[in-house]
């Protein structure tokens, strides 16, 4: 499962750490991920809310990154409430504030940055 390899390192786990906190043999994660064995719909579940994405993301049928929105804090949610009420315009006013605030180039504030803050951000 790529993706699963993917979110891993993305969080800086290792294959070791990972089996630690699923309660599963080193050699048992190892396989799930390189996709020598299939794994429990349980396990996936847990994986996904682990991660924050839907199983289907695990399993390569998503191209992109889904979040849920209970996985937002209560401002969060309410920002994204917000933001969905923009126009075009007003949505690139703010894109521009943004990058200005977390000192990215607005040509490289895309949604795969921002993610990267935010696992970022999570982690400390």
């Amino acid at each position: 499962m790529e993706n699963l390899k993917k979110l891993r390192k993305e969080r800086g786990l290792s294959q070791t750490e990972m089996a630690k906190k699923f309660g599963m043999s080193f050699r048992t994660y190892q396989n799930i991920e390189y996709g020598y064995t299939e794994t429990t719909y349980q396990n996936l579940i847990r994986f996904a809310d682990f991660f924050g994405c839907s199983v289907d993301y695990l399993l390569g049928h998503q191209s992109k990154d889904i979040f849920f929105i209970d996985s937002f804090t209560k401002d969060q949610q309410k920002a994204i409430s917000m933001i969905k009420k923009l126009d075009e315009k007003e949505t690139a006013m703010l894109l521009g504030y943004l990058a200005r605030m977390t000192n990215t180039p607005l040509e490289t504030l895309t949604e795969d940055n921002l993610i990267q803050r935010r696992q970022n951000e999570t982690q400390n």
